[in-house]
This record gives structure tokens, sequence and C-alpha cells, in this order.
């Protein structure tokens, strides 16, 4: 899921490079740059968690709850990622022509599989016992 976040960050910024409106590439508008901005610290954030949790496994350490942990945060990243993504390219992000939709719904169906982020959000807190 954090490499398909990050394909999407990389193709959006590629487009906002060469879209142009008002005599402009897209990416020069503060509002663009700030989706851009927003899909990259959660692609980061992305990486770093599941970094970690992939750490603890390596290392044969306990790692339930940083597990749970990173598959509830990337999952909603990564939706909110394409979300963004769709929300610079405009239309042409929507059509089959368009590799943004393939994304899209595998952030869908990653986000679901082996429980979402609201049962591993739960599993994190019965983990810290709250």
């Amino acid at each position: 899921m954090t490499g398909g976040a990050q394909g999407v960050l990389d193709m959006t910024v590629a487009y906002a490079r060469e879209r142009e409106q008002f005599g402009q590439a897209i990416g020069a508008f503060q509002a663009v740059q700030h989706h851009c901005a927003d899909m990259a610290i959660d692609v980061l954030t992305s990486r770093f968690i599941a970094y970690e949790a992939i750490w603890k496994v390596a290392s044969g350490s306990p790692a339930t709850e940083e597990l749970s942990l990173a598959k509830s945060w990337v999952s909603d990243a990564y939706q909110r990622v394409c979300a963004l993504g769709h929300q610079v390219h405009g239309a042409i992000g929507f059509t089959a022509e368009h590799d943004l939709h393939y994304f899209t719904r595998h952030a869908a169906a990653a986000a679901l599989a082996f429980g979402d982020a609201g049962f591993h959000t739960e599993q994190v807190a019965v983990q810290l016992g709250i």
C-alpha cells in the first residue's frame, strides 16, 4: 500500500508539472501544491510506520501493536492519497484511459484485506488497554 501511495504521488506530481491552465503549470497554484504536500506527508508517514512494523517482525520482537497500527494508518493514508490524486488530476483521473483508477481500486481492496482500519484501530486500543 505504501508503494501504491508513492506511485500515486509520483504520478500526480508529474501531471501537475505538465498540465497547464491559465498559461502556467497547475503545479504553480498553491492549492495544488498543498494537495501534493499532504500526499507526501501521508506517503512518508506510511513508509516510516511500515518500516517500524517490518523491523519488529524481522528482529523477532512482538509486533502485534505495530502491525495493527501500520495496517490502520496505511490503509487510510493510501485512500487519502488517491482521493487527493483525483482532485489534482480532475476528470482525466476517473477515465479508463488513465492508470489512477487502478490505484484507487487497489487502495479500496487493500484497505479491506486482513481487517479494515477500524478493526486494527480497535486492536491497538485493546493492546494499549483503552
